[in-house]
């Protein structure tokens, strides 16, 4: 079982969030650009080729740095008849040029709006961090609060998560039949302490805060309680008991196990672990609680909803769990939680310069296309229209990227404004990502999550007409 941080640590590690490269569209290989503002050694390794969605349209690009190591890029194609606003630095170079396109969105006339920064870690002398919104699992806040919050000199939205009976505008940690407004909905690591199981076997991003070792694994988790020589399988981690969202999780979920996104699968019976991280009274649900101190030792059992203890944790369990719960409380010795992560199938150790933050499905592996849209539970069986919609539909995405040279790509393209941009398909997505020089490539939370943040100005355009508040955000702090 792991202990509370102090309160340094855990504002630190609560601010912590996701997602390194945004981009879009092409096929074919990168090449270097001129060099972009001081110092004049710095270039892009974005391939300048015309980007691979649309069919021979206009496109132009803008490019200016905002720190050493650290370029931001403005890509539009197609006829928009809403003007862009100006990029937040200064040395804007600008090209324009026609053509490009692929066969596979012949018919798509755009707009398309792209925003990508671009970073080279050898150079950029920051770091990454994660970020929960309200520093704690409950409630939601904007990706330019979790900036600002954090001096954070850059900001992308990260996972998926429970939106809330509040709805998308609310920041509030509400609770609805689908759990905490602002609970993650997949894996959450921050410096090495797992606050949210994963969904199924997901990709996730997986970085250290130097943003040299970025992975997008398909990621599991294993989680189980021990006392007295016994153990017990642990349903999940700072959630509400019986509502496990985008499902894929363990125990006789219905209506599935595997992975249904935007679906809250439920279960009567679970055993669910909160810590200090939860950030509010555990819900007051059909059930038994047993409250440990920081060493795991029994402080006493009550019905289930009521305070964390400072430094400790709070064990739940309904239905036929609560037995098991019983067993344990009664137990010699402390009561420990333990977790197992696997990466693609293989055990790995959490670390405290690792974090993780969840995510999908995957675009691009080991420079091919991999779109992991059945595996993710993007599309739903019996129900086409799903899938259809969210993965086939033009749609505003957030996704990031990993270079052959180690450069991140942090990438946002805008959607559902016909104005401005009209969004992806995740097809165009994967091949965006090539294009623009990814290996490696995953999407993270669209539609209207997709924000990216710049020297504390939102770049590109939400399509709910103002930032919606998220769970949680991928920060770049200047060091």
């Amino acid at each position: 079982m792991t202990g509370s941080r102090d309160g340094r640590r855990r504002l630190l590690g609560a601010l912590l969030g996701s997602g390194l490269v945004l981009a879009a569209c092409s096929d074919t290989g990168t090449s270097a650009v001129p060099p972009v503002g001081p110092p004049a050694t710095v270039t892009s390794e974005l391939n300048p080729a015309p980007l691979p969605v649309g069919w021979l349209l206009s496109e132009s690009r803008e490019r200016c740095q905002i720190a050493d190591g650290l370029l931001l890029h403005r890509i539009r194609r197609g006829s928009a008849s809403q003007e862009p606003a100006p990029l937040p630095c200064t040395d804007v170079v600008q090209e324009n040029q026609f053509g490009g396109g692929s066969l596979g969105s012949v018919f798509a006339t755009g707009p398309y709006a792209f925003h990508v920064l671009e970073i080279d870690p050898d150079r950029f002398t920051g770091q990454l961090e994660p970020a929960l919104a309200q520093g704690r699992i409950a409630g939601k806040a904007t990706t330019s609060e979790m900036a600002d919050a954090a001096g954070a000199i850059a900001a992308i939205n990260a996972g998926f998560f429970v939106v809330g009976p509040g709805g998308t505008s609310s920041r509030d940690p509400d609770q609805g039949d689908d759990g905490l407004a602002g609970d993650p909905a997949g894996v959450t690591v921050l410096q090495g302490e797992l606050v949210s199981e994963a969904v199924g076997s997901r990709e996730a991003l997986v970085f250290s805060a130097a943003g040299r070792d970025v992975r997008f694994p398909r990621t599991e988790t294993r989680l189980w309680l021990e006392a007295g020589g016994e153990s017990w399988a642990l349903d999940g981690i700072n959630r509400v008991p019986g509502a496990i969202r985008n499902c894929g999780g363990t125990g006789g979920d219905s209506p599935t196990e595997s992975a249904r996104h935007d679906v809250t699968c439920s279960d009567p019976a679970e055993l669910i672990w909160f810590s200090t991280d939860w950030g509010l009274d555990t819900p007051a649900v059909d059930g038994l609680e047993l409250v440990l101190d920081a060493q795991g030792r029994v402080m006493h059992t009550r019905p289930a909803g009521g305070s964390l203890p400072a430094g400790g944790s709070v064990i739940a369990a309904t239905g036929d769990r609560v037995v098991e719960l019983q067993r344990a409380a009664s137990a010699v010795g402390p009561v420990l939680m333990r977790a197992e992560v696997y990466m693609d199938g293989e055990p790995v150790t959490l670390v405290p310069e690792l974090s993780i933050l969840n995510g999908g499905p995957g675009l691009v592996r080991d420079g091919e296309a991999l779109l992991t849209d059945n595996e993710g539970g993007f599309r739903h069986p019996g129900d086409p229209i799903f899938g259809l919609t969210w993965v086939d539909g033009p749609n505003p995405r957030t996704m990031i990227g990993r270079t052959a040279s180690g450069r991140l790509l942090l990438v946002v393209c805008d959607g559902r404004q016909p104005d401005w941009s009209v969004g992806l398909p995740l097809r165009d997505a994967v091949r965006v990502m090539r294009h623009l020089g990814a290996v490696d490539a995953m999407a993270l939370d669209g539609g209207g999550s997709s924000t990216l943040v710049v020297n504390g100005q939102v770049v590109n355009s939400p399509s709910d007409g103002a930032e919606r508040p998220v769970s949680d955000a991928l920060l770049l702090i200047a060091r």
